[in-house]
Formats: C-alpha cells, structure tokens, sequence
C-alpha cells in the first residue's frame, strides 16, 4: 500500500537484491517533495519557526469552547515563535505527538512512560591497530556477518554513557519483532553487505548490528570486540575444506597473495594472509602466512590460520561513528502506553502517537519511515475522528482507561502537520479540528 501510494505521487521505487527499498533518484527530496505536495492538496497548513514547549490536558471550563462556537477543547499548547516573541496558548480537541527523538518531555508531561533513549543504526569506529584499518577504506563487501558478544556484566567501562545503566534497565524488553536483551544478552548477529570506512565498519551489516545490540553496545561504553565472518555462507569447516582443496588443485603453483579461493577483493585477501594491515609497521602476528609462499606449500597451521581469519576475525572497536548522526534513537513512549491499533493514548482518549517518538525502531532499509507513515496514517486517521466527535460534544470522560468517544455528528477537518523548532502545531480554535505536534521533514 505504501509503495503504491508513492507511485501514484510520482515517486518511483526501486528495491535492493537485500530488500531494501529506494526512490531511484536516490535522493530523500523526492520523498519529501511527494509528502509536501500532497500535504499541501488536502489544506494541510505547515507552521514553520514555532516550538510546542508545553501541553497540557485541560478539562472543565477550560475544556468547554475551544474557538467560541462549541467544540470542545482537550489540550492546550503553549507555542513560542521564532524571535523571542511571547508563547500562544492554542487549544485543540484532538491531538497528534510525532516530535521523533527530540520531545519526549511532552509525552512525559502527560503520563506517559518513556523507556531509555539510546542510538540505533550507527558505525563501529575500530580500535587502532584493527587489522582492517584506513588503508582499505571504500573498500566492500557483498555478504558478511558480524557479532557482537557483549562482555561479563562486571566488567563495566569507564567511558559508558552517564545515562547508560538506567537506560539498559528499562530496555530489556522487546523491540518490535525481536528481543532486544540487554546488558547481559547473548551475542548478537547481523549478516550482508559490508563497508570499511576510514574510521571503521559501516554498511547494511554493521549498521544492524548496531540496531540489534544498541543496548549491549550502550552497557559496555561501546568499546570490545566485533567478529567478523567473511565467508558466511559456509560452515567453517567447509571453509577450511575449501582452502585445503583449493592448496592442491590446479591454482596450487600460485603465491598465496594472488589468488583466493572465495570471492573477495584483491586487497582484502592480502591482509586475510598477511595478518596485519597493509604498510604496517607492526610485526607480523605468529599464524601470518608467507604471501610469497606458494599455495603447494602451505601446511595445516597456516590452512588453519587463514580458516580463522576468514570466518571468525576478531576486530576491536572503540566507539560508534554516525552518518550526519546517528540515523535512529532507540527507545521512547512505552507500547504498553498506547492502543495500538489506533495510536490512541491509553491515559487520554483524545492524544495519538506517531513515529519515532514510540519505543519502536528498525533495522535500515525503510523500515523506520514504513513505521513512521504507518503509526501516522493511523494516528491521523482516528484524530480526525476524536476531532469531529468533540465538535459534536462526543466525549464522555476522561482519564484512566481514555476518554469514551459516543457518536455525534460533525464535519471533520484537516489539522496542521508541524514543523520548525523540533515541535510545532496546527489546526487551532476551529471546530472539530486536530492539532498535530511534530517534526518538519526530513532534508
């Protein structure tokens, strides 16, 4: 549905042999010009250089008329706007919190819970010294599989993050469809195409691995060890069975150096040998292999050394290396919070949650804009409906298990979608109109 609903705004898509999913532009303006255009069609008003700094629910007299003609007002925002000017009070009778990673604090406001937040979908920066280093740089590969161990739980780091330890114990939940662990989980794994950098490691791997262990990685300061599996579409033994056949087969006269069984890249392949980055100084580790030898001549402990590094290469890092920061926070408004099939707060009936501001985040790939559209799409859909039944006085009550919707008649229009400041408002003081706090979009 949603790739049908870009199509039909223009937007044409293109889907990676991994499963990710792109515009074939590979530019993210065509996704937010296609948001744009099509929030400007349905007379969505976007409200730039202004900030939602408070919410708050109101009731009673205050909640009797939100513009003068009768709707019913639930929330109100204190909105201050760019220069210094004095903040707005605007009331609205629904309300849409889709402010990402950047103001929790107004769900908090509320009563609602919000986990630990915490990086996701980031790059490992490797330790010097790391046998893959600088000097490969831009170099790639296809399919690997890395792994992250986390270490004993009493062995702490000293530069964990200050919010680390609260953040880990109330992390240790699941995280959309997987099982997130936390400081003590077991090793996680992530697998596909790999990116060495000049700091460290990136690519679809790395980056959901970081995804995966983000908790783990948070517990132990990000520093330790990642194992790297170059060949992870065998069993190491069928690797090691590989090299001893391929050591007495026709290519067996060659130097090791030049030519490798498996299909990595030429420079990559001298370091497996070698033992040590390329140009290094430092001595050579005692299993390296000769890269002068010639493959006849290779015995079973440099077989076996080479199995090693080829599928359990063990790369110290110490610290993580963002992408014009780090792409997803980890953490947010609890799931428990919400009735899910509506967005809707479980505390208040007339407030909705959109997007990452939600305890949900994904691996890369599309998976966090598809949450981010779909939890919006619901959202907004149902705050339209609370929006129209407050206009026709269809709230029964508040508080505990949400307010009780009865039917009503009424005419719903369309709120405003934020933007500016990390928080921003629309839809004010009209009848049955949906106030939205959230992000501009992305650029």
């Amino acid at each position: 549905e949603t790739a049908a609903w870009f199509r039909a705004e223009g937007v044409a898509l293109k889907r990676e042999a991994d499963g990710r999913v792109f515009p074939t532009t590979d530019d993210s303006a065509t996704v937010v010009r296609a948001l744009l255009d099509a929030a400007e069609r349905a007379g969505v008003r976007l409200l730039t250089g202004a900030k939602v700094e408070a919410v708050a629910h109101v009731d009673g007299a205050d909640a009797a008329d939100a513009g003068g003609d009768g709707a019913r007002a639930r929330f109100a925002l204190d909105v201050a706007r760019r220069g210094g000017a004095s903040a707005e009070r605007v009331l609205c009778g629904s309300l849409v919190l889709a402010t990402g990673s950047a103001s929790h604090q107004l769900a908090a406001s509320l009563g609602h819970d919000v986990t630990g937040l915490l990086p996701s979908l980031f790059a490992l920066r490797l330790a010097p010294g790391a046998l893959l280093d600088a000097s490969l740089a831009g170099l790639s590969v296809a399919d690997a599989e890395l792994t992250f161990e986390p270490p004993p739980p009493d062995s702490a780091q000293p530069d964990a993050p200050a919010n680390g330890a609260a953040a880990v114990a109330v992390a240790t939940r699941g995280k959309g469809a997987r099982a997130r662990g936390g400081a003590s989980a077991r090793r996680v794994s992530s697998r596909g195409p790999l990116l060495v950098t000049h700091r460290g490691l990136s690519g679809p791997a790395a980056l959901r691995l970081s995804a995966h262990a983000a908790v783990p990685l948070a517990a132990c300061g990000y520093r330790g060890d990642v194992v790297l599996n170059l060949c992870p579409a065998l069993q190491p033994r069928e690797v090691g069975a590989a090299l001893v056949a391929f050591s007495r087969g026709e290519q067996r006269g060659k130097q090791v150096s030049t030519v490798s069984p498996f299909e990595l890249p030429r420079r990559l392949w001298r370091v497996v040998v070698a033992g040590v980055p390329e140009g290094s100084s430092a001595p050579a580790p005692g299993d390296a292999v000769d890269p002068t030898a010639r493959w006849d001549q290779l015995g079973g402990a440099e077989l076996r050394a080479l199995e090693g590094r080829l599928t359990r290469l063990r790369l110290p890092f110490s610290g993580k290396d963002s992408n014009k920061e780090e792409f997803v926070t980890c953490g947010g408004v609890r799931l428990d919070n919400v009735q899910m099939r509506d967005m809707r707060s479980k505390k208040h009936g007339a407030l909705f949650f959109a997007g990452e501001l939600l305890d949900i985040d994904g691996i890369t790939g599309g998976h966090n804009f598809q949450s981010c559209w779909t939890t919006g799409f619901l959202a907004g859909r149902a705050a339209a409906e609370a929006a129209r039944r407050a206009g026709a006085g269809g709230f029964d009550g508040d508080g505990g298990g949400g307010d009780k919707p009865r039917p009503g008649r009424g005419s719903a229009q369309r709120g405003g979608k934020g933007g500016g400041g990390g928080a921003a408002l629309g839809g004010r003081l009209a009848r049955g109109r949906a106030g939205a706090a959230g992000e501009a979009p992305p650029n």
